[in-house]
Protein backbone atom coordinates (compact mmCIF):
# COMPACT_ATOMS: atom_id res chain seq x y z
CA UNK A 1 0.00 0.00 0.00
CA UNK A 2 2.66 2.41 1.03
CA UNK A 3 5.78 0.92 -0.45
CA UNK A 4 6.51 2.15 -3.94
CA UNK A 5 9.01 -0.59 -4.62
CA UNK A 6 7.93 -4.05 -5.78
CA UNK A 7 11.17 -5.51 -4.43
CA UNK A 8 11.69 -4.32 -0.87
CA UNK A 9 15.28 -4.06 0.26
CA UNK A 10 16.60 -7.00 2.29
CA UNK A 11 19.24 -5.99 4.78
CA UNK A 12 22.25 -8.33 5.17
CA UNK A 13 21.71 -10.56 8.19
CA UNK A 14 25.34 -10.25 9.25
CA UNK A 15 25.14 -6.45 9.37
CA UNK A 16 21.87 -6.53 11.31
CA UNK A 17 23.25 -9.01 13.85
CA UNK A 18 26.45 -7.01 14.21
CA UNK A 19 24.50 -3.78 14.72
CA UNK A 20 22.38 -5.46 17.42
CA UNK A 21 25.60 -6.57 19.14
CA UNK A 22 26.93 -3.00 19.13
CA UNK A 23 23.60 -1.81 20.52
CA UNK A 24 23.42 -4.43 23.27
CA UNK A 25 26.97 -3.77 24.48
CA UNK A 26 26.49 -0.02 24.42
CA UNK A 27 23.04 0.00 26.01
CA UNK A 28 23.07 -2.89 28.50
CA UNK A 29 23.94 -0.57 31.40
CA UNK A 30 20.75 1.41 30.76
CA UNK A 31 18.69 -1.73 31.32
CA UNK A 32 20.72 -2.74 34.38
CA UNK A 33 20.98 0.68 36.05
CA UNK A 34 18.56 -0.23 38.91
CA UNK A 35 20.86 -3.12 39.84
CA UNK A 36 23.94 -0.89 39.62
CA UNK A 37 22.38 1.49 42.13
CA UNK A 38 21.28 -1.35 44.41
CA UNK A 39 24.70 -3.02 44.21
CA UNK A 40 26.56 0.17 45.08
CA UNK A 41 24.31 0.80 48.05
CA UNK A 42 24.69 -2.74 49.36
CA UNK A 43 28.38 -3.26 48.63
CA UNK A 44 29.78 0.16 49.50
CA UNK A 45 27.08 1.38 51.90
CA UNK A 46 26.42 4.40 49.71
CA UNK A 47 23.35 6.56 50.19
CA UNK A 48 20.65 6.71 47.53
CA UNK A 49 22.05 10.08 46.48
CA UNK A 50 25.67 8.94 46.11
CA UNK A 51 24.74 5.70 44.35
CA UNK A 52 22.44 7.62 42.04
CA UNK A 53 25.20 10.06 41.16
CA UNK A 54 27.53 7.20 40.17
CA UNK A 55 24.87 5.68 37.91
CA UNK A 56 23.82 9.04 36.46
CA UNK A 57 27.40 9.99 35.56
CA UNK A 58 27.66 6.88 33.41
CA UNK A 59 24.33 7.50 31.68
CA UNK A 60 25.09 11.16 30.97
CA UNK A 61 28.59 10.25 29.71
CA UNK A 62 26.99 7.66 27.45
CA UNK A 63 24.54 10.14 25.96
CA UNK A 64 27.01 13.01 25.67
CA UNK A 65 29.58 10.81 23.92
CA UNK A 66 27.00 9.55 21.45
CA UNK A 67 26.12 13.13 20.55
CA UNK A 68 29.75 14.25 20.35
CA UNK A 69 30.92 11.43 18.10
CA UNK A 70 27.90 11.43 15.78
CA UNK A 71 29.30 14.01 13.27
CA UNK A 72 32.51 11.99 12.83
CA UNK A 73 31.12 8.47 12.45
CA UNK A 74 31.11 8.56 8.65
CA UNK A 75 34.90 9.14 8.72
CA UNK A 76 35.80 6.48 11.29
CA UNK A 77 36.60 2.81 10.75
CA UNK A 78 33.48 1.22 12.22
CA UNK A 79 34.80 -2.08 13.57
CA UNK A 80 38.16 -0.74 14.73
CA UNK A 81 36.52 2.17 16.58
CA UNK A 82 34.02 -0.18 18.17
CA UNK A 83 36.67 -2.60 19.39
CA UNK A 84 38.70 0.24 20.89
CA UNK A 85 35.58 1.53 22.68
CA UNK A 86 34.86 -2.00 23.93
CA UNK A 87 38.38 -2.28 25.33
CA UNK A 88 38.01 1.03 27.19
CA UNK A 89 34.67 -0.10 28.60
CA UNK A 90 35.98 -3.49 29.75
CA UNK A 91 38.95 -1.84 31.49
CA UNK A 92 36.54 0.43 33.34
CA UNK A 93 34.33 -2.54 34.29
CA UNK A 94 37.29 -4.52 35.64
CA UNK A 95 38.60 -1.57 37.63
CA UNK A 96 35.14 -0.87 39.04
CA UNK A 97 34.94 -4.39 40.46
CA UNK A 98 37.97 -3.90 42.68
CA UNK A 99 37.75 -0.20 43.56
CA UNK A 100 35.90 1.00 46.66
CA UNK A 101 36.49 4.76 46.51
CA UNK A 102 33.44 6.82 45.54
CA UNK A 103 35.39 9.48 43.64
CA UNK A 104 37.35 6.93 41.64
CA UNK A 105 34.17 4.99 40.91
CA UNK A 106 32.56 8.14 39.50
CA UNK A 107 35.53 8.58 37.16
CA UNK A 108 35.54 4.91 36.18
CA UNK A 109 31.81 4.83 35.43
CA UNK A 110 32.22 8.00 33.40
CA UNK A 111 34.98 6.27 31.42
CA UNK A 112 32.74 3.25 30.91
CA UNK A 113 29.99 5.58 29.69
CA UNK A 114 32.32 7.10 27.08
CA UNK A 115 33.10 3.69 25.60
CA UNK A 116 29.45 2.64 25.74
CA UNK A 117 28.39 5.88 24.08
CA UNK A 118 30.66 5.21 21.12
CA UNK A 119 29.28 1.68 20.73
CA UNK A 120 25.70 2.87 21.07
CA UNK A 121 26.14 5.61 18.47
CA UNK A 122 27.83 3.21 16.04
CA UNK A 123 24.92 0.78 16.27
CA UNK A 124 22.44 3.44 15.15
CA UNK A 125 24.80 4.77 12.51
CA UNK A 126 25.15 1.29 10.99
CA UNK A 127 21.40 1.05 10.51
CA UNK A 128 21.18 4.50 8.93
CA UNK A 129 24.10 3.97 6.56
CA UNK A 130 23.74 0.30 5.61
CA UNK A 131 20.13 -0.80 6.10
CA UNK A 132 17.29 -0.11 3.70
CA UNK A 133 14.52 -0.73 6.25
CA UNK A 134 15.52 1.21 9.38
CA UNK A 135 12.20 0.84 11.21
CA UNK A 136 12.30 -2.91 10.72
CA UNK A 137 15.88 -3.21 11.95
CA UNK A 138 15.23 -0.94 14.93
CA UNK A 139 12.29 -3.23 15.67
CA UNK A 140 14.80 -6.08 15.88
CA UNK A 141 16.81 -3.93 18.30
CA UNK A 142 13.83 -3.54 20.63
CA UNK A 143 12.91 -7.21 20.32
CA UNK A 144 16.44 -8.19 21.35
CA UNK A 145 16.42 -5.69 24.23
CA UNK A 146 13.08 -7.00 25.51
CA UNK A 147 14.30 -10.61 25.50
CA UNK A 148 17.59 -9.62 27.12
CA UNK A 149 15.72 -7.68 29.81
CA UNK A 150 13.77 -10.74 30.89
CA UNK A 151 16.95 -12.81 31.21
CA UNK A 152 19.16 -10.10 32.71
CA UNK A 153 16.57 -8.97 35.25
CA UNK A 154 16.37 -12.45 36.76
CA UNK A 155 20.13 -13.04 36.69
CA UNK A 156 20.96 -9.49 37.73
CA UNK A 157 18.82 -9.67 40.84
CA UNK A 158 20.52 -12.85 42.06
CA UNK A 159 24.04 -11.65 41.23
CA UNK A 160 23.51 -8.28 42.89
CA UNK A 161 22.01 -9.86 46.01
CA UNK A 162 24.98 -12.22 46.35
CA UNK A 163 27.95 -10.12 45.23
CA UNK A 164 26.62 -6.53 45.39
CA UNK A 165 28.37 -4.04 43.05
CA UNK A 166 31.14 -6.50 42.15
CA UNK A 167 28.56 -8.94 40.86
CA UNK A 168 26.68 -6.49 38.67
CA UNK A 169 29.85 -4.98 37.17
CA UNK A 170 31.14 -8.50 36.45
CA UNK A 171 27.82 -9.40 34.82
CA UNK A 172 28.03 -6.32 32.61
CA UNK A 173 31.54 -7.35 31.52
CA UNK A 174 30.39 -10.90 30.78
CA UNK A 175 27.49 -9.67 28.62
CA UNK A 176 29.87 -7.46 26.66
CA UNK A 177 32.33 -10.31 26.10
CA UNK A 178 29.53 -12.59 24.93
CA UNK A 179 28.46 -10.12 22.24
CA UNK A 180 32.00 -8.99 21.35
CA UNK A 181 32.68 -11.61 18.60
CA UNK A 182 29.59 -10.42 16.72
CA UNK A 183 31.17 -6.99 16.22
CA UNK A 184 33.35 -8.54 13.51
CA UNK A 185 30.23 -9.10 11.36
CA UNK A 186 30.11 -5.38 10.59
CA UNK A 187 32.38 -4.12 7.79
CA UNK A 188 35.21 -1.92 8.99
CA UNK A 189 34.81 0.81 6.38
CA UNK A 190 31.78 3.14 6.60
CA UNK A 191 29.48 2.98 3.60
CA UNK A 192 29.67 6.11 1.48
CA UNK A 193 26.53 8.05 0.72
CA UNK A 194 26.23 9.38 -2.80
CA UNK A 195 23.30 11.68 -2.17
CA UNK A 196 23.71 13.37 1.18
CA UNK A 197 20.59 14.80 2.75
CA UNK A 198 22.07 18.29 2.57
CA UNK A 199 21.19 18.26 -1.11
CA UNK A 200 17.66 17.06 -0.31
CA UNK A 201 16.47 19.77 2.02
CA UNK A 202 17.55 23.25 2.94
CA UNK A 203 17.33 22.75 6.72
CA UNK A 204 18.37 19.22 7.78
CA UNK A 205 19.92 20.51 11.01
CA UNK A 206 16.65 22.24 11.96
CA UNK A 207 14.61 19.10 11.28
CA UNK A 208 17.10 16.99 13.20
CA UNK A 209 16.98 19.34 16.16
CA UNK A 210 13.17 19.22 16.25
CA UNK A 211 13.23 15.43 16.21
CA UNK A 212 15.89 15.40 18.95
CA UNK A 213 13.63 17.50 21.19
CA UNK A 214 10.61 15.33 20.34
CA UNK A 215 12.42 12.15 21.41
CA UNK A 216 13.70 13.74 24.63
CA UNK A 217 10.17 14.84 25.56
CA UNK A 218 8.57 11.50 24.74
CA UNK A 219 11.16 9.37 26.52
CA UNK A 220 11.24 11.71 29.54
CA UNK A 221 7.54 10.99 30.07
CA UNK A 222 8.00 7.24 29.51
CA UNK A 223 11.01 6.97 31.82
CA UNK A 224 9.36 9.09 34.49
CA UNK A 225 6.27 6.87 34.65
CA UNK A 226 8.42 3.74 34.62
CA UNK A 227 10.59 5.00 37.47
CA UNK A 228 7.52 5.65 39.62
CA UNK A 229 5.56 2.56 38.61
CA UNK A 230 6.05 1.26 42.17
CA UNK A 231 4.50 4.27 43.96
CA UNK A 232 1.76 4.44 41.31
CA UNK A 233 0.92 0.79 42.02
CA UNK A 234 0.89 1.36 45.76
CA UNK A 235 -1.60 4.22 45.25
CA UNK A 236 -4.11 1.70 43.88
CA UNK A 237 -3.52 -0.76 46.71
CA UNK A 238 -0.99 -3.14 45.14
CA UNK A 239 1.95 -4.58 47.05
CA UNK A 240 5.53 -4.20 45.87
CA UNK A 241 5.62 -7.86 44.86
CA UNK A 242 2.43 -7.46 42.84
CA UNK A 243 3.92 -4.47 41.04
CA UNK A 244 7.01 -6.57 40.31
CA UNK A 245 4.89 -9.31 38.74
CA UNK A 246 3.07 -6.77 36.59
CA UNK A 247 6.36 -5.25 35.41
CA UNK A 248 7.70 -8.71 34.53
CA UNK A 249 4.56 -9.48 32.54
CA UNK A 250 4.77 -6.11 30.82
CA UNK A 251 8.38 -6.82 29.76
CA UNK A 252 7.28 -10.08 28.15
CA UNK A 253 4.14 -8.68 26.54
CA UNK A 254 6.13 -5.67 25.36
CA UNK A 255 7.60 -7.99 22.72
CA UNK A 256 4.32 -7.50 20.88
CA UNK A 257 5.21 -3.85 20.32
CA UNK A 258 8.66 -4.60 18.96
CA UNK A 259 7.26 -7.38 16.79
CA UNK A 260 4.50 -5.15 15.42
CA UNK A 261 6.99 -2.46 14.43
CA UNK A 262 9.15 -5.06 12.70
CA UNK A 263 6.23 -6.57 10.79
CA UNK A 264 4.48 -3.32 9.87
CA UNK A 265 7.71 -1.47 9.03
CA UNK A 266 6.44 1.55 7.06
CA UNK A 267 3.66 -0.19 5.13
CA UNK A 268 1.23 2.37 6.55
CA UNK A 269 3.71 5.21 6.45
CA UNK A 270 5.11 6.89 9.52
CA UNK A 271 2.41 9.41 10.36
CA UNK A 272 -0.16 6.83 11.46
CA UNK A 273 2.13 4.75 13.74
CA UNK A 274 3.71 7.82 15.37
CA UNK A 275 0.29 9.37 15.95
CA UNK A 276 -1.03 6.09 17.35
CA UNK A 277 1.65 5.60 19.98
CA UNK A 278 1.71 9.28 21.01
CA UNK A 279 -2.04 9.50 21.56
CA UNK A 280 -2.06 6.00 23.06
CA UNK A 281 0.61 6.98 25.55
CA UNK A 282 -1.40 10.05 26.48
CA UNK A 283 -4.26 7.76 27.46
CA UNK A 284 -1.88 5.55 29.46
CA UNK A 285 -0.63 8.60 31.37
CA UNK A 286 -4.15 9.62 32.33
CA UNK A 287 -5.07 6.12 33.50
CA UNK A 288 -1.92 5.67 35.59
CA UNK A 289 -2.04 9.07 37.24
CA UNK A 290 -5.77 9.65 37.67
CA UNK A 291 -7.58 6.30 37.79
CA UNK A 292 -7.08 4.48 41.11
CA UNK A 293 -8.05 0.96 40.09
CA UNK A 294 -5.69 -2.07 40.28
CA UNK A 295 -6.97 -3.64 37.06
CA UNK A 296 -6.72 -0.36 35.16
CA UNK A 297 -3.19 0.10 36.52
CA UNK A 298 -2.12 -3.36 35.33
CA UNK A 299 -3.59 -2.86 31.86
CA UNK A 300 -1.99 0.59 31.57
CA UNK A 301 1.47 -0.67 32.61
CA UNK A 302 1.32 -3.48 30.05
CA UNK A 303 0.05 -1.07 27.38
CA UNK A 304 2.87 1.36 28.17
CA UNK A 305 5.45 -1.38 27.56
CA UNK A 306 3.88 -2.34 24.25
CA UNK A 307 3.73 1.28 23.10
CA UNK A 308 7.29 1.99 24.23
CA UNK A 309 8.83 -0.92 22.33
CA UNK A 310 6.63 -0.07 19.32
CA UNK A 311 7.57 3.62 19.33
CA UNK A 312 11.36 3.57 19.37
CA UNK A 313 11.82 1.88 15.96
CA UNK A 314 9.74 4.60 14.31
CA UNK A 315 11.47 7.47 16.09
CA UNK A 316 14.95 6.09 15.34
CA UNK A 317 13.88 5.19 11.81
CA UNK A 318 12.65 8.72 11.20
CA UNK A 319 16.03 10.03 12.36
CA UNK A 320 17.77 7.60 10.01
CA UNK A 321 16.06 9.23 7.02
CA UNK A 322 17.77 12.55 7.71
CA UNK A 323 21.14 11.40 6.36
CA UNK A 324 22.84 8.16 5.41
CA UNK A 325 25.98 8.83 7.46
CA UNK A 326 24.02 8.04 10.60
CA UNK A 327 24.68 11.32 12.39
CA UNK A 328 21.06 12.03 13.22
CA UNK A 329 20.35 8.40 14.04
CA UNK A 330 23.15 8.53 16.61
CA UNK A 331 21.79 11.84 17.91
CA UNK A 332 18.36 10.22 18.26
CA UNK A 333 19.94 7.54 20.43
CA UNK A 334 21.49 10.26 22.57
CA UNK A 335 18.10 11.94 22.89
CA UNK A 336 16.67 8.63 24.09
CA UNK A 337 19.37 8.30 26.74
CA UNK A 338 18.96 11.92 27.80
CA UNK A 339 15.23 11.47 28.23
CA UNK A 340 15.84 8.27 30.17
CA UNK A 341 18.13 10.15 32.55
CA UNK A 342 15.82 13.17 32.94
CA UNK A 343 12.58 11.18 33.35
CA UNK A 344 12.90 10.12 37.01
CA UNK A 345 14.05 13.61 38.02
CA UNK A 346 11.16 15.22 36.14
CA UNK A 347 8.49 12.90 37.55
CA UNK A 348 9.85 12.98 41.08
CA UNK A 349 10.01 16.77 41.14
CA UNK A 350 6.49 17.25 39.78
CA UNK A 351 5.00 14.66 42.15
CA UNK A 352 6.74 16.17 45.16
CA UNK A 353 5.74 19.73 44.30
CA UNK A 354 2.25 19.40 42.82
CA UNK A 355 1.08 15.76 42.87
CA UNK A 356 0.05 13.12 40.36
CA UNK A 357 -2.70 15.13 38.68
CA UNK A 358 -0.23 17.79 37.62
CA UNK A 359 2.18 15.05 36.49
CA UNK A 360 -0.58 13.78 34.21
CA UNK A 361 -1.14 17.25 32.76
CA UNK A 362 2.55 17.92 32.15
CA UNK A 363 3.14 14.45 30.71
CA UNK A 364 0.23 14.63 28.28
CA UNK A 365 1.31 18.11 27.16
CA UNK A 366 4.88 16.92 26.60
CA UNK A 367 3.72 13.86 24.66
CA UNK A 368 1.48 15.93 22.42
CA UNK A 369 4.31 18.41 21.86
CA UNK A 370 6.56 15.53 20.84
CA UNK A 371 3.88 14.37 18.39
CA UNK A 372 3.56 17.86 16.92
CA UNK A 373 7.31 18.17 16.43
CA UNK A 374 7.46 14.76 14.75
CA UNK A 375 4.69 15.84 12.38
CA UNK A 376 6.68 18.96 11.49
CA UNK A 377 9.70 16.79 10.69
CA UNK A 378 7.56 14.48 8.54
CA UNK A 379 6.16 17.44 6.64
CA UNK A 380 9.68 18.71 5.89
CA UNK A 381 9.78 16.69 2.69
CA UNK A 382 13.13 14.98 3.19
CA UNK A 383 11.48 11.56 2.93
CA UNK A 384 9.98 12.37 -0.47
CA UNK A 385 12.57 14.23 -2.45
CA UNK A 386 15.28 11.77 -3.42
CA UNK A 387 14.70 8.85 -1.08
CA UNK A 388 11.61 7.08 -2.43
CA UNK A 389 13.62 4.04 -3.51
CA UNK A 390 14.71 3.52 0.06
CA UNK A 391 11.93 5.08 2.13
CA UNK A 392 8.23 5.10 1.28
CA UNK A 393 6.39 8.39 1.39
CA UNK A 394 5.29 8.71 4.99
CA UNK A 395 3.45 11.98 5.16
CA UNK A 396 -0.12 10.78 4.60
Amino acid sequence: MRDKSDNPVRDPASVVIGAIAFHMIGGVVVQMSPFVVAGLMAGLSLSERDAGIVASVELFALGATAIAIAPFLSRLATRRTGLLALLVTLIAQAASISDTTWTVLVLLRGLAGIGEGVLYAISLSIVASRCGNPEKVFGYFQFACAIASVVLFSVGGEVTATFAHRGIFALLAVVMLVFAPLLFLVPNTPKAEENDVSSDTGSPAFLGFLLFIAIVLYVTVSAGLFAFSGPLGQRVGLSTSAVGYILTISALVGLIGAGAATVLNVQWGRTLPISAFCFGYGVVVLVLCLWRDPLAYGVAVVASAILYYFSLPYLFGLAATLDRSGRWAAAAGSAHLLGFAIGPIFAGTVIAETGYARLAAFSVAMTMTAWGLAMVVLSGGFVRKHRTDRYPDATT
